[in-house]
C-alpha cells in the first residue's frame, strides 16, 4: 500500500486540479428566494410608496396594501441602496424582517418596484396583517405550552433514568 500512495496522492492533487470548479458569485446574489421563502422569513411584507428618507438610512413608506406585520400608515425600512436605489414617490413591494431592532429589507431578497413585484402576490397566503394594538400572537398560550413540553420531557427523561437504575429489571 505504501508504494501505492504517492500516486495516489498525485491522481487526487491532478483530478482537484481539472475537475469543475463551481459557480462563483462574487458580489451577486447566489439565487433569489421563492415568494413563498421570502414571505415566510420576513416580518412585514406590503405594497407602499417611498415617501422620505431617515438620517439613518432608513426609507419612510406609506403602506398602500399590505399582507403581514403592518396593517397601514408609514413604516421606516433599512433599504441597501447599493443594490436597489430607492426612488422618492416610486411604489414598491416590499420584504423586510427586524434585524437588531431595526426592519431591514433582505439584500438578495424580492423587495422591488411595484410593477415588477406584483405577480408575487399570487402566491401569497391568505391576508395575515395584524390589526394595530392587538397582539402578534397568544403569548400566554405559546408560553404556557412550552412550559408544559418542558415538564413532559424532564417527566419522562426521569422516568427512563428510574428504570435503567431498578435493579429488579436486570
Amino acid at each position: 500500500m505504501r508504494r501505492y500512495f504517492p500516486a495516489i496522492l498525485l491522481l487526487v492533487w491532478v483530478l482537484g486540479l481539472i475537475w469543475p470548479a463551481g459557480e462563483a458569485n462574487a458580489l451577486s446574489c447566489a439565487r433569489q428566494p421563492s415568494v413563498n421563502e421570502e414571505f415566510a422569513r420576513s416580518t412585514v411584507v406590503f405594497h407602499g410608496k417611498a415617501v422620505g428618507e431617515r438620517k439613518n438610512g432608513a426609507t419612510t413608506f406609506e403602506v398602500t396594501e399590505a399582507w403581514k406585520g403592518v396593517a397601514s400608515g408609514k413604516i421606516d425600512v433599512q433599504v441597501s441602496t447599493m443594490w436597489m436605489p430607492v426612488q422618492q414617490d416610486e411604489a414598491y413591494l416590499v420584504y423586510a424582517a427586524q434585524k437588531n431592532g431595526v426592519l431591514t429589507a433582505h439584500l438578495c431578497g424580492r423587495t422591488a418596484l411595484w410593477e415588477q413585484g406584483r405577480a408575487d402576490i399570487a402566491s401569497f397566503p391568505p391576508t395575515s396583517v395584524t390589526p394595530e394594538g392587538s397582539p402578534a400572537a397568544p403569548w400566554s398560550l405559546t408560553v404556557a405550552g412550552a412550559v408544559g413540553a418542558l415538564v413532559f420531557a424532564v417527566l419522562l427523561t426521569s422516568l427512563m433514568i428510574a428504570r435503567r437504575r431498578d435493579p429488579k429489571r436486570k
